[in-house]
């Protein structure tokens, strides 16, 4: 480990990225300091247990922000998705900036897939790119992350797995890049381990590639019971300018791109397959979307 494990500063802690990231640099031996609103809730305190240093604060709190920083090597920083998109500009955009001025060797940021180098005109969608451009105007060295679509988002209520059914984005013979959150950690721990390789670069990370079809296929295994995979119907994504988005992207923007998982698994050897992901840290919310109708309830 560099700069005798000065500790690294982890924003959004107590949420999916955050927390993944937390646990994972803890595991590999760095001192974490979580930056929390509430220390005395559960969530803080299961990570003060794990061996994080907690520092409350809110966003608007800069000095905050700037005591939490103090003697850090690095900050991780991730937005909560209730944000709205200026709120979540205006905030990235002060971390960024009091991570510079307060010396900080690493900023690592994690963006969007969906980000690209054109504006949508969709502020939700824009925001992150904005956060980029101005992150790479900074005097600090930067690594920005962009993780595909989060497995997490298959088994949220309202997809269909009550009714046996998975809907989503790509159409049953095109291809989707897939993350789970407990990888995004493990590939931040490896950025902050390596600053020489990492440093100064934008990157897509993503744990696994399947099609509709074997969508499809997987959770019908991990169900034991048929589930049938379909695209939500254009009268839907017409409704909807979020998933409309995210839909093009997902045909011939952004979230097409390739991304190596060879180089993912590389950099991060424990890499979870959709398969394996579906056995094991979102088993729970999986069996949770199947609802009462999932046979080994």
């Amino acid at each position: 480990m560099n700069d005798d494990k000065r500790p690294i500063l982890v924003f959004g802690a107590t949420g999916r990225q955050g927390g993944s990231t937390a646990t994972a640099l803890l595991k590999a031996g760095w001192p974490v300091r979580a930056f929390v609103l509430d220390a005395a809730a559960r969530v803080s305190l299961t990570l003060q247990n794990a061996g994080a240093e907690l520092f409350q604060g809110s966003f608007e709190d800069r000095d905050a922000i700037r005591a939490a920083m103090k003697g850090a090597h690095g900050v991780f920083s991730v937005l909560p998705g209730d944000l709205t998109a200026d709120d979540e500009v205006r905030h990235g955009a002060a971390i960024a900036d009091i991570a510079a001025e307060t010396g900080i060797e690493h900023f690592v940021y994690s963006s969007g897939a969906s980000a690209g180098d054109a504006l949508t005109g969709v502020p939700r969608f824009d925001a992150k790119p904005r956060i980029e451009a101005h992150v790479r105007n900074l005097p600090i060295t930067t690594t920005i992350i962009r993780p595909m679509i989060f497995m997490e988002m298959l088994v949220r209520p309202g997809f269909g797995l009550d009714q046996s059914r998975l809907v989503s984005l790509i159409r049953r013979d095109h291809a989707i890049h897939l993350t789970a959150v407990d990888d995004i950690g493990k590939f931040v721990a490896a950025v902050f381990a390596d600053k020489t390789r990492f440093g100064g670069k934008t990157m897509k990370i993503a744990s696994d590639r399947v099609t509709g079809r074997e969508l499809e296929t997987a959770f019908t295994e991990a169900a034991g019971r048929k589930i049938t995979y379909d695209r939500f119907p254009d009268d839907v994504l017409a409704a909807n300018a979020d998933l409309a988005h995210m839909a093009k992207s997902l045909e011939d923007g952004p979230l097409s791109e390739r991304v190596d998982l060879d180089v993912m698994r590389e950099i991060n050897p424990d890499l979870l397959s959709l398969r394996s992901w579906l056995a094991s840290s979102g088993r729970a919310a999986f069996k949770e979307a199947l609802g009462a109708t999932d046979p080994s309830n």
